[in-house]
């Protein structure tokens, strides 16, 4: 318990201030009296122990209960709200009002940890990243789909600044377009939303993160697979019988089954019509199966692989496509033949997307083509000479070609081999010349705690 002795020793002397007057009067008659000498020492005596007693008991209560209410202010300011006043009397209001501030306070505090609890659920529950910084731009909070972004545990970004975690250019940009940046987790396009908000009168900022194109996209290939299912099984109760049928009737017609037909120009007639219902049916059959092949992609079985080693081995595949290989930083420096680039994923799927890419290039008249590769980040960028894009928004229409012996799934599959590996895909003009460029960008998780000297 605490003590107050500069307190208490000014309620002692208060206390002798207020009794003296009364001690010296009752001194003053006991001394006039006409009585033997020790009776009026016993009583003078009397008269000051009584006025010292009653002094010292006034200023020990008065100390004690400044004590007990000091005791319960600690707790209150310390978070402790278990400590009560004891009231001398039903008419104590003083200790009633302390006791009921203490309940009243406890009350709150127990509202705010269920808000508390509450929101910190919802943080953690939630798929949106969110990031809070102080006023220097230094992580004060980050819930569990943000640290999925930086791939770093919570005690290791806790007080770094924006700069070190390399999200500075979101803190200031602009939040009414969708934002293409690439985390250490996944890269593509985001939408930003930035909120102030104030701890001890200082100013910080929400950081909110969501990745639409995933969530969209999801949803837009779940829609695509269910129609398929459906399409698949229709189409093909139908198109087996007539291509069974067809190609029965065509025997028939050339006589090698019994019951030929007669006369020459009506078989020939007949025999063109059947081929060309044989080679409808057998377009519609590949049809489906493209249409099956895009729906059905499968998981990528990731390992890992010299992504460089790859690279070079795509000019020997496509020579059509003049193909040369390049290090972002310098167009003109070729990539070196002991050049490294550990990659962990797929590598058959990623060499069909990057030979789907190539082909692309090639169909669209943009040879000779470049493959331009950056570390870090890692990216890849297809380069071609071509006309460049006419339609950019039905670029990953599936089915969709302004080719004409193209099928219109290449690109749609090589997006969805791209973000299978938490990439992104995006195809526009080139700004340095005439022509398209694709480009690849991958997060720091297909090379995390990957070194060249582990292939």
């Amino acid at each position: 318990m605490k003590s107050y002795p500069g307190f208490a020793k000014q309620l002692w002397l208060w206390a002798l201030a207020g009794g003296a007057p009364a001690w010296g009067l009752a001194s003053y008659f006991i001394w006039q009296q006409a009585w033997l000498i020790y009776p009026k020492i016993l009583l003078w005596l009397l008269c000051s122990g009584a006025w010292l007693g009653a002094a010292w008991g006034l200023a020990r209560r008065a100390e004690f209960q400044l004590q007990t209410i000091g005791n319960v202010v600690e707790g209150i300011a310390s978070g402790d709200y278990s400590q009560r006043l004891r009231r001398a009397s039903a008419n104590d209001q003083l200790g009633e009002q302390i006791n009921a501030l203490v309940d009243a306070l406890h009350r709150q505090r127990l509202r705010a940890e269920e808000a508390y609890g509450l929101v910190d659920s919802v943080l953690q529950g939630i798929d949106v990243a969110i990031f809070a910084f102080d006023e220097q731009a230094h992580l004060r909070l980050a819930n569990p789909a943000a640290l999925a972004l930086l791939l770093r545990d919570k005690d290791a970004v806790l007080g770094c600044s924006a700069t070190e975690l390399g999200l500075a250019a979101l803190l200031t940009a602009d939040t009414a377009v969708l934002s293409e940046h690439v985390f250490a987790g996944a890269a593509g396009l985001w939408r930003l939303r930035r909120l102030p908000y104030s701890v001890d009168g200082r100013e910080q900022t929400l950081l909110f993160v969501t990745d639409l194109k995933q969530v969209l996209r999801s949803e837009e290939l779940q829609a695509w697979r269910r129609l398929l299912r459906v399409l698949s099984h229709e189409v093909n109760n139908s198109l087996l019988p007539i291509s069974s049928l067809s190609a029965t009737l065509r025997r028939v017609s050339a006589g090698e089954v019994n019951g030929g037909w007669d006369g020459k120009s009506k078989q020939a007639d007949l025999d063109e019509g059947l081929a060309i219902i044989h080679e409808r049916a057998q377009h519609l059959a590949e049809f489906v199966r493209r249409y099956a092949r895009l729906a059905r992609l499968p998981e990528p079985q990731k390992q890992l692989f010299d992504l460089a080693a790859l690279l070079r081995r795509l000019p020997t595949m496509l020579p059509e496509a003049g193909l040369s290989l390049t290090i972002a930083g310098d167009p003109h420096a070729p990539m070196p033949s002991d050049f490294k680039l550990p990659f962990f994923g797929d590598p058959v799927q990623i060499e069909q997307l990057l030979i789907n890419l190539l082909k692309n290039g090639v169909e669209a008249g943009g040879a000779p083509l470049e493959l331009r590769c950056q570390v870090q980040p890692l990216q890849l960028s297809v380069l071609d000479c071509g006309p460049g894009i006419a339609n950019p928004a039905n670029l990953f229409v599936p089915f969709y070609t302004t080719k004409p012996e193209g099928a219109g799934i290449g690109l749609v599959l090589s997006r969805q081999i791209a973000e299978a590996h938490q990439g992104s895909l995006n195809l526009e003009s080139r700004r340095d010349g005439p022509g398209a460029v694709a480009v690849l960008r991958f997060p720091a998780s297909t090379q995390g705690l990957l070194t060249p000297a582990a292939l």
